[in-house]
Protein backbone atom coordinates (compact mmCIF):
# COMPACT_ATOMS: atom_id res chain seq x y z
CA UNK A 1 0.00 0.00 0.00
CA UNK A 2 1.38 3.36 -1.04
CA UNK A 3 1.80 6.18 1.42
CA UNK A 4 0.25 9.58 0.57
CA UNK A 5 3.68 10.90 -0.37
CA UNK A 6 4.29 7.93 -2.69
CA UNK A 7 0.95 8.52 -4.39
CA UNK A 8 1.85 12.18 -5.00
CA UNK A 9 5.21 11.14 -6.43
CA UNK A 10 3.56 8.54 -8.67
CA UNK A 11 1.20 11.18 -10.05
CA UNK A 12 4.06 13.65 -10.56
CA UNK A 13 6.35 11.06 -12.21
CA UNK A 14 4.01 8.80 -14.26
CA UNK A 15 6.94 7.26 -16.19
CA UNK A 16 8.28 3.80 -15.51
CA UNK A 17 11.38 5.21 -13.84
CA UNK A 18 9.34 7.21 -11.33
CA UNK A 19 10.85 7.10 -7.83
CA UNK A 20 8.99 4.76 -5.56
CA UNK A 21 11.03 5.25 -2.36
CA UNK A 22 9.91 8.00 -0.03
CA UNK A 23 12.34 10.89 0.27
CA UNK A 24 12.45 14.19 2.06
CA UNK A 25 10.25 16.68 0.17
CA UNK A 26 11.93 19.84 -1.05
CA UNK A 27 10.43 23.28 -1.41
CA UNK A 28 9.85 22.62 -5.12
CA UNK A 29 7.65 19.62 -4.20
CA UNK A 30 5.07 21.92 -2.60
CA UNK A 31 4.94 24.44 -5.48
CA UNK A 32 1.49 23.95 -6.90
CA UNK A 33 0.79 24.67 -10.58
CA UNK A 34 -1.13 27.76 -9.48
CA UNK A 35 1.87 28.98 -7.48
CA UNK A 36 4.21 28.35 -10.41
CA UNK A 37 1.94 30.32 -12.73
CA UNK A 38 1.82 33.17 -10.22
CA UNK A 39 5.61 33.22 -9.98
CA UNK A 40 5.94 33.26 -13.75
CA UNK A 41 3.48 36.13 -14.00
CA UNK A 42 5.36 38.06 -11.35
CA UNK A 43 8.70 37.55 -13.12
CA UNK A 44 7.19 38.88 -16.35
CA UNK A 45 6.35 42.09 -14.48
CA UNK A 46 10.02 42.72 -13.63
CA UNK A 47 11.84 45.33 -15.75
CA UNK A 48 14.41 44.14 -18.26
CA UNK A 49 17.36 45.93 -16.73
CA UNK A 50 18.04 49.20 -14.95
CA UNK A 51 15.26 51.78 -14.52
CA UNK A 52 17.16 54.45 -12.55
CA UNK A 53 19.07 57.16 -14.39
CA UNK A 54 22.22 59.13 -13.68
CA UNK A 55 23.83 62.19 -15.21
CA UNK A 56 25.91 59.80 -17.30
CA UNK A 57 22.76 58.70 -19.15
CA UNK A 58 22.18 62.14 -20.66
CA UNK A 59 23.47 63.15 -24.05
CA UNK A 60 25.66 65.91 -22.60
CA UNK A 61 28.11 63.72 -20.75
CA UNK A 62 29.26 60.16 -20.70
CA UNK A 63 31.30 60.04 -17.53
CA UNK A 64 30.51 60.23 -13.85
CA UNK A 65 31.75 63.47 -12.40
CA UNK A 66 33.85 62.79 -9.31
CA UNK A 67 32.39 65.91 -7.71
CA UNK A 68 34.00 68.53 -5.52
CA UNK A 69 35.23 68.60 -1.96
CA UNK A 70 33.84 71.94 -0.89
CA UNK A 71 35.36 74.50 -3.25
CA UNK A 72 38.23 72.20 -4.23
CA UNK A 73 38.50 69.74 -7.07
CA UNK A 74 39.09 66.10 -6.24
CA UNK A 75 42.71 66.12 -7.36
CA UNK A 76 43.46 69.39 -5.53
CA UNK A 77 41.90 68.16 -2.29
CA UNK A 78 43.76 64.84 -2.35
CA UNK A 79 47.02 66.65 -3.12
CA UNK A 80 46.48 68.89 -0.08
CA UNK A 81 45.78 65.84 2.08
CA UNK A 82 48.99 64.18 0.93
CA UNK A 83 50.99 67.35 1.65
CA UNK A 84 49.42 67.70 5.09
CA UNK A 85 50.48 64.21 6.19
CA UNK A 86 54.06 65.23 5.40
CA UNK A 87 54.16 68.82 6.66
CA UNK A 88 51.72 68.71 9.61
CA UNK A 89 52.74 66.89 12.78
CA UNK A 90 49.07 66.44 13.75
CA UNK A 91 48.04 64.96 10.39
CA UNK A 92 51.08 62.71 10.16
CA UNK A 93 50.73 61.50 13.75
CA UNK A 94 47.00 60.82 13.43
CA UNK A 95 47.52 58.83 10.23
CA UNK A 96 50.33 56.75 11.70
CA UNK A 97 48.26 56.06 14.83
CA UNK A 98 45.36 54.72 12.77
CA UNK A 99 47.71 52.63 10.62
CA UNK A 100 49.32 51.17 13.75
CA UNK A 101 45.93 50.32 15.26
CA UNK A 102 44.67 48.74 12.02
CA UNK A 103 47.82 46.69 11.36
CA UNK A 104 49.76 46.26 14.63
CA UNK A 105 52.84 44.00 14.83
CA UNK A 106 52.84 40.65 16.59
CA UNK A 107 54.07 40.51 20.21
CA UNK A 108 57.48 39.29 19.01
CA UNK A 109 57.86 42.34 16.74
CA UNK A 110 57.21 40.53 13.46
CA UNK A 111 54.44 41.74 11.09
CA UNK A 112 51.02 40.99 12.50
CA UNK A 113 49.18 40.43 9.21
CA UNK A 114 49.09 36.88 7.85
CA UNK A 115 47.29 34.94 5.12
CA UNK A 116 44.83 32.17 6.05
CA UNK A 117 43.27 29.65 3.68
CA UNK A 118 40.00 27.74 3.30
CA UNK A 119 39.68 24.43 1.46
CA UNK A 120 40.91 20.88 1.70
CA UNK A 121 44.20 20.16 3.44
CA UNK A 122 46.02 19.50 0.18
CA UNK A 123 44.53 22.62 -1.45
CA UNK A 124 45.50 24.77 1.53
CA UNK A 125 49.06 23.45 1.42
CA UNK A 126 49.37 24.22 -2.31
CA UNK A 127 47.76 27.64 -1.80
CA UNK A 128 50.22 28.50 0.99
CA UNK A 129 53.19 27.71 -1.26
CA UNK A 130 51.80 29.68 -4.21
CA UNK A 131 50.90 32.75 -2.14
CA UNK A 132 54.29 32.67 -0.44
CA UNK A 133 56.01 32.64 -3.84
CA UNK A 134 53.76 35.48 -5.05
CA UNK A 135 54.48 37.66 -2.03
CA UNK A 136 58.21 37.07 -2.47
CA UNK A 137 57.94 38.38 -6.05
CA UNK A 138 56.07 41.58 -5.16
CA UNK A 139 58.02 44.81 -4.86
CA UNK A 140 56.55 45.49 -1.40
CA UNK A 141 56.19 43.07 1.53
CA UNK A 142 52.67 42.19 2.62
CA UNK A 143 52.63 44.32 5.78
CA UNK A 144 53.81 47.39 3.84
CA UNK A 145 51.20 46.76 1.14
CA UNK A 146 48.57 46.85 3.88
CA UNK A 147 50.06 50.02 5.39
CA UNK A 148 50.25 51.67 1.96
CA UNK A 149 46.59 51.02 1.27
CA UNK A 150 45.63 52.26 4.75
CA UNK A 151 47.45 55.52 4.03
CA UNK A 152 45.71 55.76 0.66
CA UNK A 153 42.34 55.44 2.39
CA UNK A 154 43.30 58.19 4.81
CA UNK A 155 44.74 60.57 2.22
CA UNK A 156 42.75 59.77 -0.95
CA UNK A 157 39.54 57.98 0.03
CA UNK A 158 40.19 54.56 -1.49
CA UNK A 159 42.76 52.19 -2.90
CA UNK A 160 43.16 50.89 -6.44
CA UNK A 161 45.25 47.89 -7.45
CA UNK A 162 45.87 46.13 -10.74
CA UNK A 163 46.96 42.54 -10.21
CA UNK A 164 48.27 41.81 -13.69
CA UNK A 165 48.84 38.18 -14.81
CA UNK A 166 51.91 36.66 -16.38
CA UNK A 167 52.01 36.11 -20.14
CA UNK A 168 50.80 32.53 -19.85
CA UNK A 169 47.96 33.63 -17.51
CA UNK A 170 48.81 30.93 -15.01
CA UNK A 171 49.20 33.31 -12.10
CA UNK A 172 49.65 36.89 -10.98
CA UNK A 173 52.94 38.43 -12.04
CA UNK A 174 52.75 41.56 -9.86
CA UNK A 175 50.63 44.41 -8.57
CA UNK A 176 50.48 48.04 -9.65
CA UNK A 177 49.25 50.54 -7.06
CA UNK A 178 47.14 53.21 -8.77
CA UNK A 179 46.49 56.51 -6.94
CA UNK A 180 42.74 57.22 -6.63
CA UNK A 181 43.12 60.77 -7.99
CA UNK A 182 44.17 59.29 -11.33
CA UNK A 183 40.88 57.39 -11.72
CA UNK A 184 37.61 58.40 -13.33
CA UNK A 185 34.46 56.32 -13.06
CA UNK A 186 32.52 56.07 -16.32
CA UNK A 187 29.48 54.17 -17.51
CA UNK A 188 29.27 51.91 -20.52
CA UNK A 189 25.62 50.94 -20.73
CA UNK A 190 24.90 49.37 -17.36
CA UNK A 191 28.56 48.60 -16.61
CA UNK A 192 30.88 50.75 -14.52
CA UNK A 193 34.34 51.30 -15.93
CA UNK A 194 37.45 52.71 -14.27
CA UNK A 195 39.63 54.88 -16.49
CA UNK A 196 43.11 55.97 -15.56
CA UNK A 197 44.44 59.35 -16.64
CA UNK A 198 46.48 59.00 -19.82
CA UNK A 199 45.13 55.53 -20.63
CA UNK A 200 43.20 55.03 -23.87
CA UNK A 201 41.21 52.06 -22.56
CA UNK A 202 39.47 51.18 -19.29
CA UNK A 203 41.15 49.06 -16.66
CA UNK A 204 40.16 45.41 -16.94
CA UNK A 205 37.57 44.37 -14.32
CA UNK A 206 39.13 40.91 -14.00
CA UNK A 207 42.50 42.26 -12.86
CA UNK A 208 41.72 45.71 -11.42
CA UNK A 209 39.94 46.36 -8.14
CA UNK A 210 39.05 49.65 -6.52
CA UNK A 211 37.70 49.86 -2.99
CA UNK A 212 36.31 53.25 -1.91
CA UNK A 213 36.02 54.68 1.57
CA UNK A 214 33.35 57.19 2.60
CA UNK A 215 31.22 57.24 -0.55
CA UNK A 216 28.63 60.02 -0.74
CA UNK A 217 25.81 60.80 -3.13
CA UNK A 218 26.79 59.87 -6.67
CA UNK A 219 30.49 60.01 -5.88
CA UNK A 220 31.46 56.35 -5.65
CA UNK A 221 35.19 57.03 -5.66
CA UNK A 222 35.18 57.76 -1.92
CA UNK A 223 36.27 60.59 0.35
CA UNK A 224 39.64 60.98 2.08
CA UNK A 225 39.25 60.13 5.75
CA UNK A 226 41.02 63.38 6.76
CA UNK A 227 39.21 65.70 4.31
CA UNK A 228 37.30 67.59 7.01
CA UNK A 229 40.54 68.76 8.62
CA UNK A 230 41.86 70.70 5.60
CA UNK A 231 40.19 74.00 6.49
CA UNK A 232 41.29 73.78 10.11
CA UNK A 233 44.83 72.87 9.05
CA UNK A 234 44.97 76.01 6.91
CA UNK A 235 43.80 78.06 9.88
CA UNK A 236 46.34 76.28 12.06
CA UNK A 237 49.10 77.33 9.66
CA UNK A 238 47.91 80.96 9.82
CA UNK A 239 47.78 80.84 13.62
CA UNK A 240 51.26 79.36 13.71
CA UNK A 241 52.61 82.18 11.55
CA UNK A 242 50.98 84.74 13.85
CA UNK A 243 52.40 83.06 16.93
CA UNK A 244 55.86 82.98 15.36
CA UNK A 245 55.62 86.70 14.73
CA UNK A 246 54.60 87.38 18.33
CA UNK A 247 57.43 85.18 19.58
CA UNK A 248 59.91 87.23 17.59
CA UNK A 249 58.51 90.41 19.12
CA UNK A 250 58.64 88.94 22.60
CA UNK A 251 62.24 88.00 21.97
CA UNK A 252 62.92 91.66 21.28
CA UNK A 253 61.42 92.52 24.65
CA UNK A 254 58.80 95.19 23.91
CA UNK A 255 56.59 96.58 21.21
CA UNK A 256 57.56 100.15 20.28
CA UNK A 257 55.06 102.84 19.43
CA UNK A 258 56.77 105.77 17.65
CA UNK A 259 55.04 109.15 17.43
CA UNK A 260 56.33 111.32 14.60
CA UNK A 261 54.99 114.85 13.88
CA UNK A 262 53.52 115.23 10.45
CA UNK A 263 55.97 117.14 8.19
CA UNK A 264 55.02 120.05 6.03
CA UNK A 265 55.00 119.55 2.24
CA UNK A 266 58.00 121.82 1.84
CA UNK A 267 60.03 119.60 4.20
CA UNK A 268 59.35 116.71 1.86
CA UNK A 269 60.41 118.59 -1.25
CA UNK A 270 56.91 118.97 -2.74
CA UNK A 271 54.70 121.99 -3.15
CA UNK A 272 51.47 120.68 -1.58
CA UNK A 273 49.70 117.54 -0.40
CA UNK A 274 48.07 117.32 -3.83
CA UNK A 275 51.43 116.71 -5.44
CA UNK A 276 51.61 113.15 -6.95
CA UNK A 277 54.92 112.53 -5.15
CA UNK A 278 53.58 113.57 -1.74
CA UNK A 279 52.41 110.07 -0.59
CA UNK A 280 55.68 108.35 -1.48
CA UNK A 281 57.76 111.09 0.14
CA UNK A 282 55.65 110.89 3.34
CA UNK A 283 56.09 107.11 3.51
CA UNK A 284 59.86 107.43 3.13
CA UNK A 285 59.86 110.07 5.90
CA UNK A 286 58.12 107.77 8.39
CA UNK A 287 60.23 104.76 7.30
CA UNK A 288 63.38 106.69 8.15
CA UNK A 289 62.22 107.03 11.77
CA UNK A 290 61.41 103.31 11.95
CA UNK A 291 64.82 102.38 10.62
CA UNK A 292 66.46 104.62 13.17
CA UNK A 293 64.48 103.16 16.10
CA UNK A 294 64.75 99.49 15.12
CA UNK A 295 68.46 99.71 14.35
CA UNK A 296 69.11 101.18 17.80
CA UNK A 297 66.81 98.74 19.67
CA UNK A 298 69.64 96.38 20.63
CA UNK A 299 71.56 99.30 22.16
CA UNK A 300 68.56 100.33 24.26
CA UNK A 301 68.69 103.94 23.06
CA UNK A 302 67.45 105.85 20.01
CA UNK A 303 68.14 109.43 18.87
CA UNK A 304 65.23 111.25 17.15
CA UNK A 305 64.34 114.83 16.35
CA UNK A 306 62.65 117.09 18.87
CA UNK A 307 58.90 116.53 18.74
CA UNK A 308 59.05 112.79 18.09
CA UNK A 309 58.19 110.34 20.88
CA UNK A 310 58.84 106.64 21.53
CA UNK A 311 56.54 104.60 23.78
CA UNK A 312 57.27 100.99 24.85
CA UNK A 313 54.37 98.51 25.27
CA UNK A 314 55.14 95.20 27.10
CA UNK A 315 53.76 92.17 25.19
CA UNK A 316 53.71 89.50 27.87
CA UNK A 317 50.37 90.64 29.26
CA UNK A 318 48.64 90.71 25.87
CA UNK A 319 49.43 87.29 24.37
CA UNK A 320 47.63 85.05 26.83
CA UNK A 321 44.73 84.47 24.43
CA UNK A 322 46.96 83.00 21.75
CA UNK A 323 47.24 79.64 23.51
CA UNK A 324 43.45 79.44 23.87
CA UNK A 325 43.02 80.26 20.19
CA UNK A 326 45.55 77.61 19.21
CA UNK A 327 43.95 74.98 21.45
CA UNK A 328 40.45 75.71 20.15
CA UNK A 329 41.58 75.22 16.55
CA UNK A 330 43.60 72.13 17.48
CA UNK A 331 40.45 70.41 18.79
CA UNK A 332 38.79 70.97 15.41
CA UNK A 333 41.86 69.70 13.60
CA UNK A 334 41.96 66.51 15.67
CA UNK A 335 38.27 65.87 15.10
CA UNK A 336 38.74 66.13 11.33
CA UNK A 337 41.79 63.87 11.47
CA UNK A 338 39.82 61.08 13.25
CA UNK A 339 42.07 61.27 16.30
CA UNK A 340 41.53 62.08 19.96
CA UNK A 341 43.15 64.78 22.15
CA UNK A 342 44.77 62.27 24.50
CA UNK A 343 46.41 60.57 21.50
CA UNK A 344 47.93 63.92 20.58
CA UNK A 345 49.35 64.43 24.07
CA UNK A 346 46.54 66.50 25.66
CA UNK A 347 45.99 64.59 28.91
CA UNK A 348 44.84 67.32 31.30
CA UNK A 349 41.11 66.79 30.69
CA UNK A 350 41.06 63.07 29.82
CA UNK A 351 40.02 60.56 32.46
CA UNK A 352 40.25 56.79 32.15
CA UNK A 353 36.47 56.52 32.05
CA UNK A 354 36.33 58.97 29.15
CA UNK A 355 39.20 57.21 27.37
CA UNK A 356 37.34 53.89 27.61
CA UNK A 357 34.41 55.50 25.80
CA UNK A 358 36.25 57.32 23.02
CA UNK A 359 39.14 54.89 22.42
CA UNK A 360 36.82 52.28 20.81
CA UNK A 361 35.68 55.01 18.42
CA UNK A 362 39.26 55.43 17.22
CA UNK A 363 39.56 51.63 16.90
CA UNK A 364 36.37 51.57 14.82
CA UNK A 365 37.83 54.15 12.42
CA UNK A 366 41.01 52.07 12.10
CA UNK A 367 39.07 48.84 11.47
CA UNK A 368 36.88 50.50 8.82
CA UNK A 369 40.03 51.61 7.01
CA UNK A 370 41.39 48.07 7.38
CA UNK A 371 38.33 46.56 5.69
CA UNK A 372 38.83 48.82 2.69
CA UNK A 373 42.46 47.77 2.30
CA UNK A 374 41.72 44.10 2.97
CA UNK A 375 39.22 43.77 0.11
CA UNK A 376 41.71 44.98 -2.49
CA UNK A 377 44.51 42.72 -1.27
CA UNK A 378 42.34 39.61 -0.96
CA UNK A 379 41.11 40.22 -4.51
CA UNK A 380 44.67 39.85 -5.84
CA UNK A 381 45.56 36.82 -3.71
CA UNK A 382 42.44 34.91 -4.77
CA UNK A 383 42.93 35.90 -8.40
CA UNK A 384 46.35 34.24 -8.25
CA UNK A 385 44.83 31.08 -6.75
CA UNK A 386 42.16 30.92 -9.48
CA UNK A 387 44.71 31.37 -12.25
CA UNK A 388 46.89 28.70 -10.63
CA UNK A 389 43.94 26.28 -10.55
CA UNK A 390 44.00 25.83 -6.78
CA UNK A 391 40.53 25.29 -5.19
CA UNK A 392 41.20 27.34 -2.07
CA UNK A 393 40.36 30.78 -0.80
CA UNK A 394 42.78 33.21 0.86
CA UNK A 395 41.90 35.80 3.48
CA UNK A 396 43.91 38.20 5.61
CA UNK A 397 44.04 37.91 9.39
CA UNK A 398 45.43 40.63 11.61
CA UNK A 399 46.98 40.87 15.02
CA UNK A 400 44.59 42.85 17.17
CA UNK A 401 45.96 45.89 19.02
CA UNK A 402 46.63 45.41 22.74
CA UNK A 403 43.81 46.35 25.07
CA UNK A 404 45.04 49.06 27.47
CA UNK A 405 42.07 48.39 29.76
CA UNK A 406 42.52 44.61 29.99
CA UNK A 407 42.95 44.46 33.77
CA UNK A 408 39.92 46.67 34.40
CA UNK A 409 37.81 44.61 32.00
CA UNK A 410 39.00 41.37 33.60
CA UNK A 411 38.00 42.61 37.06
CA UNK A 412 34.63 43.72 35.72
CA UNK A 413 34.10 40.32 34.05
CA UNK A 414 34.99 38.54 37.29
CA UNK A 415 32.49 40.63 39.23
CA UNK A 416 29.84 39.97 36.56
CA UNK A 417 30.49 36.22 36.74
CA UNK A 418 29.97 36.26 40.51
CA UNK A 419 26.69 38.13 40.05
CA UNK A 420 25.59 35.67 37.33
CA UNK A 421 26.33 32.73 39.60
CA UNK A 422 24.11 34.09 42.37
CA UNK A 423 21.30 35.01 39.95
CA UNK A 424 21.52 31.55 38.34
CA UNK A 425 20.92 29.98 41.73
CA UNK A 426 18.04 32.36 42.36
CA UNK A 427 16.24 32.26 38.98
CA UNK A 428 17.49 29.01 37.45
CA UNK A 429 17.47 28.16 33.74
CA UNK A 430 15.65 31.31 32.46
CA UNK A 431 18.44 33.52 33.74
CA UNK A 432 21.14 31.14 32.44
CA UNK A 433 19.57 31.25 28.98
CA UNK A 434 19.37 35.06 29.08
CA UNK A 435 22.98 35.42 30.24
CA UNK A 436 24.20 33.02 27.54
CA UNK A 437 22.45 35.03 24.84
CA UNK A 438 23.87 38.25 26.30
CA UNK A 439 27.40 36.87 26.02
CA UNK A 440 26.90 35.63 22.45
CA UNK A 441 26.27 31.93 23.10
CA UNK A 442 23.42 29.67 22.02
CA UNK A 443 21.19 29.40 25.11
CA UNK A 444 19.91 25.92 24.20
CA UNK A 445 23.42 24.55 23.75
CA UNK A 446 24.46 26.00 27.11
CA UNK A 447 21.46 24.42 28.86
CA UNK A 448 22.06 21.05 27.16
CA UNK A 449 25.72 21.12 28.17
CA UNK A 450 24.79 21.87 31.79
CA UNK A 451 22.32 18.96 31.87
CA UNK A 452 24.90 16.65 30.30
CA UNK A 453 27.51 17.55 32.89
CA UNK A 454 25.00 17.09 35.67
CA UNK A 455 24.07 13.64 34.35
CA UNK A 456 27.71 12.57 34.09
CA UNK A 457 28.62 13.74 37.58
CA UNK A 458 29.21 10.72 39.91
CA UNK A 459 26.57 10.25 42.58
CA UNK A 460 27.95 9.12 45.97
CA UNK A 461 26.25 5.97 47.28
CA UNK A 462 23.89 6.26 50.18
CA UNK A 463 25.44 5.54 53.53
CA UNK A 464 28.99 6.25 52.40
CA UNK A 465 31.54 4.28 50.36
CA UNK A 466 30.62 0.57 50.17
CA UNK A 467 34.29 -0.33 49.76
CA UNK A 468 35.15 1.25 53.09
CA UNK A 469 36.32 -1.56 55.42
CA UNK A 470 34.93 0.29 58.41
CA UNK A 471 31.43 -0.06 56.99
CA UNK A 472 31.36 -3.77 57.89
Amino acid sequence: MQTPLQRILAEKYPREDAPTRARSPTRATFLTPQRQLANAAQSRQLPRGRVSRTIADGGWTWFWSPGLYGSRSRREAIDLCRQATVTSADASGAMQDLVALANPPAPDGTPGVRVEFEGSDSAKARAAREISNLLDRLHLPLHELVNHELREVYQAGGCGEEWYPNRSRTGVAGVELIPPEELTLRRNGDQREFWQDGNDRPLHPATFVYTPYGTRGRDELGTPAMIAALTELERQAAITLGIDKVIRLIGQGIFLEVGVPKPKPGELGVESEDDPDYAAALADYYAAYLDTVTSARDLGVAAVEDGASIKSIPLTGNVGGLSNLEEMNALKVWSGLLTQPFLRGKLDSTTQALAEVIYPITLAHAFNMRQTATRSLEFGLNLHLRLSGIPARASLAFQEPPNPFRLDHANAAKAQAEVDEKYAQLYGEPYIAWAAERDGFDPQEILRARKKRAAQAPTPPEGGDTNDETAE
